[in-house]
């Protein structure tokens, strides 16, 4: 899989590819089923790529704490679209100046020297500057090029309520990673290096995933089940197993 760090216009290219647009943190049960009906439109060597952003607009435009984190910081979340079968990620870098980028300049210049096959978004998706930026802009500038867009409605969790990253949040911050599992399609993960402080060591690099509230929690590192602490601080003390850990939260604590 190609990761593509954009800045603003995305670099141009010749391959035919069907595009999807969205956030995508946490690649959840709802972005599976965006790109699994995404990758059904590729075809006579067409490439499923994706437009994703970050760090979250909620974070870059206000600041809003819950959104400082992410289920899935960058690299997580490049896993798991290669994962599911994605062939290019354009990795948008979301900033308040990109912010201020209309609908009309995002599709007509930043997406101008991609060679548009198909672009798929998931239900009352909206982009740009402006409260009019639907899909039925998108449908409309899109037509300029002959480009169709397919609008995909949300995935339905039991309560009948859509799959959300905000609810995976709640989940994951009371440690309920059973529900969060169950929204996302697969377990949680945290990746970082481990450092020894006072005696004891602490999972370093972590500053950009949500961390449970403090307590103790059990994980699978390498396939073998270890109990962690999550501290006052946020930090996550752990055994001394290796010096670059992947904790799997068990759904069993």
């Amino acid at each position: 899989m190609e990761v593509f760090q954009v800045k603003d216009k995305l670099p141009t290219s010749e391959e035919p590819i069907v595009l999807v647009i969205g956030k995508f943190d946490g690649v959840h049960k709802g972005h599976q089923y965006l790109l699994k009906r995404a990758k059904s439109f590729c075809g006579g060597g067409e490439k499923l790529a994706i437009v994703s952003f970050t760090p979250h607009p909620l974070w870059a435009l206000k600041k809003d704490p819950a959104y400082q984190r992410a289920i899935t910081p960058d690299e997580e979340k490049f896993h798991w679209l290669n994962y599911h079968g994605v062939d290019k990620v354009y990795n948008v870098e979301f900033t308040q100046k990109y912010a201020e980028t209309s609908a009309e300049t995002f599709i007509r210049e930043h997406l101008r020297g991609l060679n548009l096959r198909h672009i798929v978004v998931g239900e009352s998706f909206n982009f740009g500057k402006g409260r009019d930026s639907d899909v039925d802009l998108l449908i409309n500038l899109c037509g300029e090029r002959a480009v169709p867009v397919t609008e995909v409605p949300f995935v339905k969790d039991n309560a009948r309520h859509k799959v959300s990253s905000t609810d995976i949040r709640a989940a994951l911050h009371a440690g309920n990673f059973l529900e969060a599992e169950r929204l996302l399609g697969h377990p949680y993960f945290i990746e970082g290096n481990v450092k020894s402080v006072d005696g004891s060591y602490v999972l370093t690099g972590i500053d950009d995933f949500v961390v449970p509230k403090m307590g103790t929690y059990y994980v699978f590192i390498d396939g073998k089940r270890e109990q962690i602490r999550v501290l006052e601080n946020g930090e996550i003390s752990v055994p001394k197993v290796k010096q670059h850990m992947r904790l799997q939260f068990d759904t069993i604590q």
